[in-house]
């Protein structure tokens, strides 16, 4: 099948070239031409079913060369699909390995600093976790700060130191017991 333009390009150079350079007449010498099986249309007519001779093959050699066609991209599909299922099983794989070695890293920051809330920790990969516990540790930080400062200053928690006013401090050491009972009876009507 030859192509308009190639007739039109044929002539340009006949016209151009000496006439002792084509040896054969057709007008190709010195040119290579190349034609794209896979252009568009390709295959599409019965002229792509013609044999060298220019005469169309027979019906069964046309249906088995298509059958041919179709069953290379048949085995080409298969060969795809089963690579694309061995790929997702391997990312599959991978993702549960990725799991695993991120909880064992939580694992072991959190027995590695057990001042951290465990709540805090959390993440799907290694910098979401390390993130989350750099979080924390600023969280835990904040909260020993308050409760410093929170604190209360002066007495420590238990029973009030008594006065000296009342004679209590003093004096009491040389009573007896019955004499003791009856100061402490005194203090509470006053």
């Amino acid at each position: 099948m030859v192509d308009v333009n190639e007739l039109e390009l044929e002539a340009l150079e006949a016209q151009q070239a000496p006439e002792d350079d084509d040896l054969d007449g057709d007008g190709s010498e010195g040119r290579t031409v190349y034609v794209d099986p896979f252009a568009d249309g390709a295959f599409e007519t019965d002229e792509d079913f013609v044999t060298d001779d220019g005469d169309t093959l027979p019906d069964e050699v046309q249906a088995e060369l298509e059958a041919l066609a179709s069953a290379e991209f048949d085995d080409g599909n298969v060969a795809l699909e089963s690579a694309l299922a061995e790929a997702q099983r391997e990312l599959a794989r991978q993702r549960t390995l990725t799991r695993q070695a991120v909880s064992r890293f939580r694992d072991a920051l959190l027995a590695a600093e057990p001042d951290l809330p465990p709540d805090l920790v959390q993440g799907e990969t290694l910098e979401e976790v390390e993130a989350a516990a750099a979080a924390a540790r600023q969280a835990v930080q904040r909260i020993r700060e308050r409760v410093a400062t929170e604190r209360p200053r002066g007495f420590p928690v238990g029973a009030p130191a008594r006065s000296s006013e009342r004679g209590h401090a003093r004096g009491r050491e040389g009573l007896s017991a019955h004499e003791k009972i009856a100061a402490g009876l005194q203090e509470r009507l006053i």
